[in-house]
């Protein structure tokens, strides 16, 4: 598959260069936050599609984007397929009813009617990871590997339905998540492995606030909880992080996953009986979810 390759190939290349060069100074790695022992990994499904991502339904289940499928699992761990035959299944956000969702091989933001079935091309939207903003508004990211030149962090205006690229010129990102405060979104670099911090109000002015440990593990998305902890899917290193932004600290808190290639793409918090975990989905086809200890607080972060 072209889209791989392509991926790939660029990655191989970053593993020369990271180590080396980066594009702002990171923190001191710091000692190791609190939180970071005894999580359990368990499996939900698995062997489906090479999944992408994933977004909760609100029900205690999960829509996955796999390579040409969009899947829902229910609480009860059902899966049926919704969509099949798409353009390679990206990011996912679900307001309400309607399920936006990016189709990377053909850069097209389409929104799914969960009620009546009804799919809907929005714009010509090219990029990976998708989050929305408080307003309404969607970011995508630009990993770097999808050709022509970067368009650092985009930005769907929804009531224009209009695209504004550029939006803030990070050099390279995967996955978004929102600060509790709603005033800032975080991303990472897939390349060297710093968690960057982008401000709403002035996205010109981001920064980097942490770097993963390791030459290249690869973190391929990220979530926040309200207690403003970040947890971090490393693809390459087949590990799950949990990193505090305001010191840079950073801790594994699951590993042993699928590494290489098939490692984890996404990590999201979803309910757990009375309580929350994190769910994460990777290229082998497993949605695995990965229980806290006792007294972490891992209450999700609210859009709106």
């Amino acid at each position: 598959m072209k889209t791989l390759s392509n991926r790939t190939r660029a990655l191989l290349v970053a593993v020369a260069i990271a180590a080396g060069t980066t594009t702002a100074a990171a923190p001191a790695q710091a000692a190791a936050p609190s939180g970071c022992s005894d999580w359990q990994v368990e499996t939900v499904v698995q062997g489906l599609e090479q999944l992408e991502n994933l977004e909760p339904d609100g029900k205690g289940g999960f829509y996955l984007s796999g390579e040409s499928k969009v899947y829902h699992v229910d609480a009860a761990e059902q899966v049926r397929t919704v969509l099949d035959r798409m353009a390679a299944p990206g990011g996912l956000q679900l307001d309400g009813s309607t399920l936006s969702f990016l189709t990377r091989q053909d850069s097209t933001l389409w929104q799914l009617d969960t009620t009546t079935g009804q799919l809907t091309s929005r714009a010509s939207f090219a990029g990976n990871g998708l989050l929305r903003l408080p307003d309404g508004d969607l970011l995508t990211t630009w990993v770097g590997t999808e050709g022509g030149p970067s368009k650092g962090l985009s930005r769907y205006l929804h009531e224009a339905g209009v695209v504004a690229p550029n939006w803030s010129m990070v050099p390279r990102s995967e996955g978004l998540a929102l600060s509790p405060d709603h005033r800032a979104v975080y991303t990472d670099d897939l390349f060297t492995g710093e968690i960057l911090r982008v401000p709403l109000e002035h996205p010109d002015q981001w920064t980097v606030v942490a770097r993963l440990p390791g030459m290249v593990p690869g973190p391929d998305d990220l979530t926040m909880s309200r207690a403003g902890a970040l947890y971090v899917a490393a693809h390459l290193e087949g590990a799950i992080y949990r990193v505090d932004p305001d010191t840079g600290a950073a801790c594994v808190i699951a590993s042993g996953l699928s590494s290489g290639w098939t490692g984890p793409s996404s990590v999201r918090i979803g309910p757990d009986g009375d309580g929350w975990a994190l769910y994460v989905t990777a290229f082998d086809g497993t949605l695995r979810r990965v229980v806290p200890p006792a007294g972490v607080d891992l209450a999700p972060v609210r859009s709106h």
